[in-house]
């Protein structure tokens, strides 16, 4: 038996040794050397190859068009370098600058879902292969995508882990750790307002900006004295920010499109702290023009917010409320539950994965046949496991999307009343300010409104402020018109409660204007949420006409928000395996109408 051992070892390591000669590709490092080859020649003759040579050369084609943010083009042609890598026989660790080139892609196109399954894959790459450049730049990358998705508590435990890896690092490559941290660490304080966050990045700066000075590196001083600048202006000190950003633009190059795109935006940003909004409006309007070099979503909603912040300020609040609207449209596309949730699930299952790979690699001498048997074990459990949960998420995803069609089929309709219900304002009254009260209204129900295309459910205390909020746009809509009262139970949780989200508004909406239209007395609303026999219960009545003698086209609306309510519900009883319903009639005393909700009760926490 130990001699069968010896000799399988033996073999193994022999078949190691073949495939890490066939893992690495003499051939680029031939053209490479030679001066005379151009890029797009070495490119040419590593695709016309077989095996790693050919995945080398798409990669570095996927690289160069990366670098030209000819994003889509860069996507089809990494993905065929990764298709190439992974039919070969090398391990994990040679697909490591592919995993960053991906991540970078879908980086620059705010799929931050996507960007972080590669940065993962690339951070355990650079750990397996004990490249600890590459680890702590992953780190940081991993970083930075919970910062997009607003998680900054994880998102500095991945800065601090590159930093401590920072004394492994060559000293050639530690520069670029070095200026990410400082980014980092500023961003970090931007979330929290930690002042040590502040004091590590302008540390970091500084240590960036004497390796500049040094190298000589003039890109690397212009990037080193715009992150001081940003120190300085989370400080307040907006005139030494102001004087270090001109500093840094003597070192701008025309073609770098990035390094103006920052520029233009820190120097709007100042200029507002500065009370000089005219130069802070023509800032930000350079500030947009290169931002659509990037092609990063994320690069444009922070310049539209910039200017709505100047329009704002500037009392003109027609081009604030449409630059909101942009950054808003922007902001909810890459932001939404279902990413971050996405996004936090990758890192936690990297981690578990990272966990077990540990526990392996310790037992692995002493315990190899019973892992093997338990390996091929988990394996069918897994996969049997993995199929069983695909078809259950697919299930649920089609739920979802019908149920999200629902809601968005409320929308155009309800944001074109809202709109009407300004307009009319505007045009009656000149008063300013109520105006921009009830345009900050507006912006809540309408940010709401897209939030819940997003958000399956949202907690009873929030439907009760959307509801009073809308309610009260209403009543600006049809002054003298009708009152309102919302009641809760004295002893509900209101806050932890969960209601599904937009299924109360088109019979709200529905009373006010059809019931109360030609009506000789004044209209009102009550909505009354309870509990009873284990379900939340949610009844609106009114003193309209009724539905006996409401017109054929307001019974027809009637039809349709019951029919959108209807279908909700019967999604909700599949998902829920609950007995959700609803039921619209006549009040007893023959005025207005009785809609009476029974949903299943459920609990945020």
């Amino acid at each position: 038996m130990r001699k069968f051992i010896i000799l399988f070892l033996f073999w193994k390591s022999l078949f190691n040794l073949q495939a890490q000669n066939s893992c690495f590709c003499n051939d680029y490092i031939l053209l490479k050397n030679n001066p005379k080859n151009k890029e797009e020649e070495i490119i040419k003759k590593l695709i016309s190859k077989n095996g790693i040579c050919k995945a080398k050369g798409y990669e570095l084609w996927a690289d160069n068009l990366e670098s030209e943010v000819k994003l889509d083009s860069a996507l089809e042609v990494i993905l065929i370098a990764e298709k190439l890598y992974k039919k070969s026989s090398c391990s994990d660790t040679i697909l490591l600058n592919t995993y960053k080139i991906l991540a970078q892609i879908y980086y620059s196109n705010a799929d931050y879902v996507n960007a972080q399954t590669y940065t993962l894959k690339m951070s355990k790459c650079a750990e397996n292969a004990g490249n600890f450049y590459e680890q702590a730049l992953g780190y940081t990358m991993v970083a930075q995508l919970f910062n997009q998705t607003d998680q900054a508590s994880t998102g500095i435990k991945y800065t601090n882990k590159a930093a401590q890896l920072l004394s492994k690092i060559e000293k050639e490559k530690m520069s670029t750790i070095i200026s990410v941290l400082s980014s980092r660490y500023l961003w970090h304080f931007q979330d929290t307002k930690n002042e040590g966050s502040l004091d590590l990045s302008e540390s970091y700066a500084r240590q960036y900006l004497s390796i500049a000075k040094l190298q000589q590196d003039t890109l690397k001083i212009n990037r080193a004295l715009n992150k001081l600048q940003g120190v300085s202006y989370e400080r307040k000190d907006y005139k030494k920010a102001m004087t270090l950003l001109d500093s840094a633009a003597i070192y701008l190059n025309e073609n770098d499109y990035e390094g103006l795109r920052l520029h233009y935006y820190d120097k709007a940003d100042i200029l507002i702290e500065l009370d000089e909004l005219n130069q802070a409006q023509v800032s930000a309007d350079s500030a947009l023009y290169y931002v659509s070099f990037s092609k990063n979503p994320s690069y444009l909603a922070e310049v539209y917010e910039l200017k709505e912040r100047i329009a704002f300020t500037k009392g003109d609040l027609k081009q604030a409320y449409e630059m909101n609207k942009l950054k808003t449209m922007i902001i909810d596309s890459i932001r939404n539950v279902e990413k971050i949730e996405a996004v936090t699930e990758l890192e936690k299952k990297y981690s578990q994965v990272k966990n077990e790979n540990i526990i392996k690699d310790l037992d692995k001498k002493n315990q190899f046949y019973l892992l093997m048997s338990l390996s091929a074990f988990l394996g069918l459990v897994a996969i049997g496991f993995y199929l069983r949960q695909q078809k259950l998420n697919h299930k649920q995803n089609i739920l979802e999307t019908e149920q999200r069609l629902n809601r968005a089929r409320m929308n155009p309709h309800f944001f074109f009343n809202a709109l009407s219900s300004l307009q009319k304002f505007a045009l009656a009254d000149n008063d300013g300010q109520a105006l921009a009260s009830n345009l900050s209204k507006f912006s809540n129900i309408m940010r709401e409104t897209l939030e819940s295309t997003y958000k399956d459910y949202i907690t009873v205390e929030q439907e009760m402020d959307f509801l009073n909020e809308y309610l009260e746009v209403q009543k600006m809509r049809f002054p003298n018109t009708f009152s309102f009262n919302i009641h809760a139970n004295e002893d509900m949780e209101l806050n932890d409660i969960l209601i599904p989200s937009m299924i109360l508004q088109p019979f709200i909406e529905n009373s006010i204007e059809h019931g109360f239209s030609g009506i000789d007395h004044s209209g009102h609303v009550d909505i009354f949420f309870k509990i009873e026999n284990d379900e939340l219960k949610v009844e609106i009545i009114d003193n309209g006409k009724g539905l006996n003698t409401a017109l054929k086209e307001k019974n027809e609306h009637i039809s349709r928000a019951g029919q959108i309510l209807k279908d909700r519900i019967y999604l909700l009883n599949i998902k829920l395996k609950s007995k959700a319903g609803f039921s619209i009639d006549n009040n007893k005393d023959g005025k207005g109408t009785i809609v009476k909700i029974h949903l299943p009760l459920m609990y945020q926490s």
